[in-house]
């Protein structure tokens, strides 16, 4: 069993981003609801984040997103689908998105680059000083590693739910990202 992070025992490890709404629990949904923030599908969850050697930083997509969960009787059937309740988001007005740069070593945060809504695409750092990623929205944009400051933006005209990859031709870099159904390939 895992009882320490990087020295520190796991009991006093603190959320980096605690709760922000005042109503938040840490109880077992109810049949009323419990509200969970962020919700299962928030924080961060299957897409890659990036580690830059160069700035001690690692780069990640979050999905500031917070749902109802709520639990209702209900048999347990062997070979079905079994939830046993269910989850209501809340209001798409209430969420956000962000790529947030945060010390390796402390966990600290040190920017973060607010997007419109959550986002289901990865994040790349490259060696050149830039982190790359997409948007719901369409935008695939690049991002100064130290500041997160926004250099350059793309709009794919579809959502991007992927992780952009780097690669070289001929000694040439390239990066590609999706989005809906067509693959872009930009040089730097």
């Amino acid at each position: 069993m895992v009882s320490t992070y990087f020295g520190q025992s796991l009991a006093a490890i603190k959320p980096l981003f605690p709760c922000r709404l005042k109503s938040c629990s840490t109880t077992e949904p109810t049949e009323k609801g419990t509200l969970l923030y962020p919700n299962a599908n928030g924080a961060t969850v299957w897409f890659s984040p990036s580690y830059s050697p160069q700035t001690g930083l690692v780069y990640v997509a979050v999905r500031e997103i917070g749902a109802m969960y709520f639990k209702r009787d209900m048999e347990y059937k062997i070979g079905t689908f079994y939830a046993g309740g269910g989850e209501n988001e809340l209001p798409a007005d209430d969420s956000f998105g962000a790529i947030r740069a945060l010390d390796a070593a402390t966990g600290a945060l040190r920017w973060e680059f607010r997007l419109h809504s959550p986002p289901w695409a990865g994040v790349l750092s490259t060696a050149g000083g830039l982190v790359f990623s997409g948007s719901d929205e369409g935008n695939f944009y690049a991002l100064n590693d130290q500041t997160g400051k926004a250099l350059w933006d793309f709009q794919t005209r579809g959502a991007i739910g992927s992780n952009p990859i780097a690669f070289t031709v001929d000694g040439h870099q390239r990066i590609a990202i999706s989005a809906d159904r067509v693959l872009y390939v930009f040089g730097l």
